[in-house]
């Protein structure tokens, strides 16, 4: 950071809360907005086996099923595109970022529905997510639970700096 730096820090009044406040957004932004893009990426390239992964579920009859896998990927791909061009200062008049932030906890909290689902009856089924890897619908439910809790961190950012008492930009 150097003497500049410390010195910007001084003279624009910045707490080290701050600094740490908008650490922790941009790295759960990243984070979301990289899942995202890349759990998208498998299924644009496949849909006829996402298709599957959900028929598995045994949740929605087959005609929803195509539907679904080929707009669901599109909507994740734009959701985490417009996530990570939020982290971009040309990119916050657009307002991005709230509305995909919102899109994805509505699409995590399906997710995790449905994977409880799958959870609870015992379903050997590949998750659908995305990811090139074969993961139980356990697994990824604790893993949509923590990103779950990643978006929310993200819409209540405002509601976080009320409560440390600091200014937060995004």
């Amino acid at each position: 950071m150097g003497f500049y730096g410390i010195r910007y820090l001084i003279m624009n009044n910045i707490s080290l809360k701050q600094i740490f406040l908008n650490l922790i957004l941009f790295l759960c932004i990243y984070y979301l907005s990289f899942t995202f893009i890349s759990a998208s990426l498998d299924k644009i390239i496949d849909p006829h086996k996402f298709s599957e992964d959900i028929a598995g579920y045994g949740i929605t009859p087959n005609w929803m099923n195509n539907i679904v896998a080929i707009i669901l990927p599109w909507i994740e791909l734009f959701c985490g595109l417009f996530l990570f061009l939020s982290l971009f200062k040309n990119f916050r008049n657009f307002k991005l970022l709230d509305p995909s932030n919102n899109l994805i906890i509505g699409m995590l909290i399906w997710f995790i529905f449905i994977l409880s689902i799958a959870t609870i009856q015992g379903l050997d089924i590949d998750c659908g997510c995305g990811l090139g890897e074969k993961v139980t619908p356990f697994e990824r439910l604790v893993e949509d639970i923590v990103l779950l809790i990643i978006s929310f961190i993200i819409k209540f950012r405002g509601k976080i700096k009320f409560l440390l008492n600091i200014k937060v930009q995004a």
